[in-house]
């Protein structure tokens, strides 16, 4: 930002002509009597061949401050002690003008702003499947008195009727994350309206059978992410080989899982932990 020189700075020499002298329609004669007395002041700088011009407007833009500035500037440059040999040159003028304009500087701060997106869950597709741990246990349904929940067993024969086929709602995010292979689902258990999902009971989460009296399409608040499980496969390809496990979207790095022992109520676990069974094989239901 550039300083103007208090009024107080202008040199003593500094008289009404020489405000004259900037105007727009000073006459040419008057000019002519000014600059021939500031050459009689031996100055090296009318000997160098610099000119001031006047340019003419309609409307005279010059101030009395911008002539100040000049004033000072010129006599300045009147007063600097040169050899008579060097021409004035640009490095001349810059150092006078920097002893006229002081730069300030300009305090300014970086503030980095991150704008954080409401996830979201739009419903697209849904299939059916037969599911089964990496032990080759099935998914049964046992029910209580207004409750029911999941148990991992052996069913052969006979008893296969009982074991619970998953329908598995498929979801797209919003924003969509291109990167990411993880796939948001929702599960529920095919001819009933229950859903898995996962909330915290006592500091821990726990996986709970839910009414849900149709297939949840968009989901857009926290109150339905119990419901939300990313679904990540491993190994390979084909589907008889593939393993998919089960991440809640409300209770990261817990996963759907079975217990090695027969039997044992299907639950929530962390992936750290070695007891737990977290891979599934999922066997596509025709329909």
């Amino acid at each position: 930002m550039a300083v103007v020189p208090k009024m107080n700075e202008v040199p003593k020499y500094y008289s009404e002509m020489d405000e004259l002298f900037y105007e727009a329609d000073c006459p040419t004669h008057l000019k002519s009597s000014l600059h021939d007395q500031s050459c009689s002041m031996n100055c090296s700088l009318c000997e160098s061949g610099i000119q001031l011009q006047i340019t003419n407007q309609k409307t005279p833009s010059m101030t009395f401050k911008k002539a100040v500035v000049i004033v000072v500037a010129v006599e300045k440059m009147k007063n600097t002690v040169r050899p008579s040999a060097r021409l004035f040159k640009d490095e001349d003028l810059q150092d006078i003008l920097n002893s006229i304009f002081v730069e300030e500087a300009i305090p300014f701060e970086n503030v980095d702003i991150t704008y954080v997106a409401d996830s979201a869950y739009r419903y697209f597709s849904s299939s059916s499947h037969k599911i089964y741990d990496t032990f080759h246990k099935c998914f049964a349904l046992q029910e209580f008195p207004g409750s029911a929940q999941l148990l991992a067993l052996y069913l052969q024969g006979a008893n296969s009727r009982h074991e619970v086929k998953l329908n598995m709602a498929l979801y797209s995010t919003l924003p969509v994350n291109p990167s990411s292979r993880k796939m948001p689902v929702a599960l529920g258990i095919m001819g009933r309206n229950l859903y898995l999902s996962c909330v915290m009971v006592a500091g821990r989460p726990e996986l709970q059978l839910e009414e849900v009296n149709d297939i949840m399409r968009d989901i857009r608040n926290d109150s339905l992410l119990r419901f939300i499980f990313f679904k990540s496969d491993q190994g390979s390809i084909t589907a008889a080989e593939r393993t998919s496990t089960f991440e809640s979207a409300a209770c990261p790095n817990w996963y759907i899982s079975t217990s090695q022992t027969e039997n044992k109520p299907v639950s929530m676990a962390q992936y750290e932990d070695q007891t737990a069974i977290i891979e599934f094989y999922l066997a596509p239901e025709e329909q």
